[in-house]
């Protein structure tokens, strides 16, 4: 059983890259323009920046969403056709993929916050999403049974994301009290 379970993991892990790859290279592409806006007070572009890369985040997410919900054992079949890696997979791709779209939203405020230069929430970020969520949930929905560990991926991603949008309202809030202080904004 366990080498079915290894070689489920290793398949998801190979096809989910397909979704979060782009995630990550548009992660790194508004880094500096983040900054950018952010040195130079414009705030708004900094909101509008961010919210456009959640949007194009979203669209690749949905595209994984259908692709877990819909085709995964033609997804599974891509690196195992026994009866056993599907019957472990199909179920855990469908509870898996339901993850994907609270992922935008766990995965894009750390990066906001390096690039305003906000390490602290960054990195909170980060190792709850990782660490104190994942790994515990895990644990936890061991104790119950092999499909309800999949249940921690999304469980995860809606945490960490729920505390990466209050983190980003706190800094809204903040900002709106430093507006009248800012100066001109880049056009």
């Amino acid at each position: 059983m366990f080498i079915y379970r290894k070689i489920f993991i290793d398949s998801y892990y190979k096809l989910q890259s397909f979704f979060f790859i782009p995630l990550n290279g548009l992660q790194t592409c508004i880094v500096p323009i983040l900054s950018y806006n952010f040195a130079c007070l414009a705030y708004d572009r900094c909101k509008r920046i961010l919210y456009d890369s959640c949007g194009i985040s979203l669209i690749f997410m949905l595209v994984g969403v259908v692709s877990f919900e819909c085709i995964p054992d033609r997804l599974i079949g891509l690196f195992s056709q026994e009866a056993a890696v599907l019957a472990i997979g199909v179920p855990a791709f469908r509870i898996i993929g339901l993850s994907f779209i609270p992922a935008v939203l766990s995965l894009m405020p750390p990066v906001f916050f390096q690039a305003i230069g906000a390490a602290g929430p960054s990195l909170l970020l980060s190792v709850v999403r990782q660490i104190f969520c994942l790994i515990p949930l895990f644990w936890l929905f061991s104790k119950i049974s092999l499909g309800a560990t999949w249940f921690a991926y999304p469980l995860s991603e809606i945490i960490t994301g729920s505390l990466g949008v209050a983190f980003y309202l706190r800094q809204l809030q903040r900002w709106k009290r430093e507006m009248p202080m800012a100066g001109p904004t880049v056009r």
